[in-house]
């Protein structure tokens, strides 16, 4: 038997603290990911020419399409390197009738942990998922949440980031168009995960806000989306 030394991000470790099979798990798909590179490109437009679906008419659709949904740190990674032609068309479909990703959150009914799912339901590339908890938050401004330690973690792994706190905000100000006290977070209260526990992560304008939403139903709820083209490629091999 060979034993590897593996170094993984303090999220990836926090994670899985307790739970030796899901650390397990969670470093084989970190160790894979850094042995190969993967490039995402959202499309610039809205999918089936604006159309308005719930989350899982959305993961079928992009199934029969053979093609992967939009997730949340996609959507996240816009306000980084998007051109200023995605981030317009972002935010036009925001305050439109907002964006559902492929995100899922599924809350616990009886305690604030929950588990956070990129690529949910895809059979074109491979779902992901932390456990992570989730605090309440009720139209809570994204300054508030960041200067907890529960509400960094929490955007760090819905977002699939180790950027800091001022970095996530500034990326959250650029994508959304407004400014840091006009972006807010919003999840379910305790009664709520326990009546209805599968959620998706939605993001859109109301009010002249921005909110980072995590209380809609998987299957209730219409609102756009968009595709992503993937392309892998392994890292050439040094002599």
């Amino acid at each position: 038997m060979v034993y590897i030394r593996i170094r993984v991000p303090q999220e990836v470790a926090d994670a899985a603290k307790g739970d030796s099979q899901e650390l397990a798990n969670l470093v084989k798909e970190h160790y894979q990911a850094s042995r190969s590179t993967q490039t995402r490109a959202m499309d610039l437009n809205a999918a089936d020419n604006g159309a308005i679906r719930n989350q899982n008419q959305w993961i079928h659709y992009f199934n029969g399409q053979k093609k992967p949904m939009v997730s949340a740190p996609d959507i996240y990674r816009a306000g980084q390197n998007g051109s200023s032609a995605l981030i317009d068309s972002l935010q036009e479909d925001f305050d439109k009738s907002w964006v559902v990703s492929s995100t899922g959150i599924n809350y616990n009914a009886d305690n604030l942990d929950a588990r956070i799912i990129h690529n949910k339901g895809s059979i074109v590339v491979k779902p992901t998922q932390r456990k992570v908890l989730v605090p309440v938050y009720q139209n809570t401004q994204l300054g508030e949440v960041l200067e907890t330690e529960e509400g960094k973690k929490y955007l760090k792994i819905l977002f699939d980031t180790d950027d800091n706190p001022d970095k996530i905000g500034k990326t959250l100000v650029t994508l959304s168009g407004k400014g840091l006290d006009d972006n807010y977070v919003w999840t379910p209260t305790q009664e709520n995960r326990a009546s209805y526990p599968e959620r998706a992560a939605v993001f859109g304008i109301d009010g002249g806000r921005f909110h980072v939403y995590g209380n809609d139903r998987f299957d209730d709820y219409d609102s756009r989306s968009r595709g992503v083209s993937v392309m892998s490629a392994k890292p050439t091999r040094k002599n």
